[in-house]
């Protein structure tokens, strides 16, 4: 894309409350995937969570992939079958610039995480960086704290966590032109499909960029003085985050239900319950240029203090 355009249209980007980037690797489906993920980034949630305007995060890793648009090999458990799985680390930024920062300060414990990493890494890491465009994301409590919100009747932006939650994660591209037609489509698709039993939320992510140290990418000159002496030098961006902004635009649909098997049986009535099928298929799906591809994935460690600052934005949306 012509990068005056690409400025032109990340300018024109409606402000939001936070943003979204999710650094995004596949790597081996190794059974002591876990707890080399702890170690590796107990340092990083560490210095991310010191640093100016982060409002949270979400680690999730791939279970399987939804069989919708006529996917029949696909399945959404596919835990021991996979050789490879994504792994998606989200956080949230109250804007683009605070994100930024993060890598230009602790670059050296990022690039040291990836390291640690490497022996299970097949592609990645890539950091696209998300616009919130609606969010409908309760924040998840206890039997025990919902019962005392629910006695003095403050139960509102809240749901009870089942401890089995997974979210189905689907990427849309849409026809030039064509984003708000999505937009108000899927949003109306999924406050339809919250009346399907099981489903706790969603939220709809915009890409507009991708921030290219997130990515791992720095320029060689920086590489090189951070070799020579890295006590005060700075590995240095190859590219603004705006020159990522895509043409046709990309979306993020996250769907949260109770459990795997809610969402493996209530998730396809956007495609077969008439009442949705009329919104989701004239709206979304025929304004998309490929079918969505769908993958279903479960948080292995989060912090929810994004929920509540969306809950309290989109409240009244």
């Amino acid at each position: 894309m012509n990068r005056d355009i690409a400025k032109q249209l990340y300018d024109a980007e409606p402000s939001s409350p936070l943003y979204v980037a999710i650094n995004r690797v596949l790597v081996k489906n190794d059974p002591n995937l876990m707890s080399m993920m702890k170690q590796a980034s107990s340092k990083m949630c560490l210095t991310t969570a010191l640093t100016p305007g982060f409002s949270g995060f979400d680690l999730m890793k791939q279970l399987g992939a939804c069989p919708m648009g006529m996917r029949w090999g696909a399945s959404t458990d596919m835990g021991t079958e996979l050789s490879h799985i994504w792994i998606d680390q989200m956080t949230y930024w109250n804007s683009v610039e605070a994100h930024e920062l993060f890598h230009e300060t602790f670059e050296d414990v990022v690039v040291d995480t990836c390291a640690r990493c490497g022996e299970v890494l097949l592609e990645g890491p890539e950091e696209p960086v998300y616009r919130i465009v609606y969010s409908n994301l309760p924040k998840l409590i206890s039997n025990n704290q919902w019962l005392k919100k629910s006695a003095v009747g403050d139960t509102s932006g809240y749901a009870i966590d089942s401890g089995e939650t997974v979210s189905v994660l689907a990427t849309h591209r849409v026809k030039p032109g064509k984003e708000d037609e999505f937009e108000q489509g899927e949003i109306e698709t999924l406050n339809l499909l919250m009346e399907s039993p099981g489903m706790v939320g969603f939220q709809i992510l915009k890409r507009i960029g991708l921030s290219t140290l997130g990515s791992g990418h720095a320029t060689v000159e920086s590489l090189l003085e951070d070799l020579k002496d890295s006590s005060g030098s700075k590995l240095k961006r190859t590219a603004e985050v705006w020159e990522g902004y895509t043409l046709p635009a990309e979306y993020l649909v996250m769907v949260e239900w109770e459990s795997l098997q809610y969402a493996q049986s209530k998730m396809p009535h956007v495609n077969v319950k008439p009442k949705l099928l009329y919104v989701h298929g004239k709206n979304v799906l025929d304004n998309c240029l490929h079918m969505p591809n769908v993958r279903i994935s479960n948080s292995m460690f989060s912090e929810q203090t994004h929920r509540e600052v969306l809950s309290d934005v989109f409240a009244n949306k």
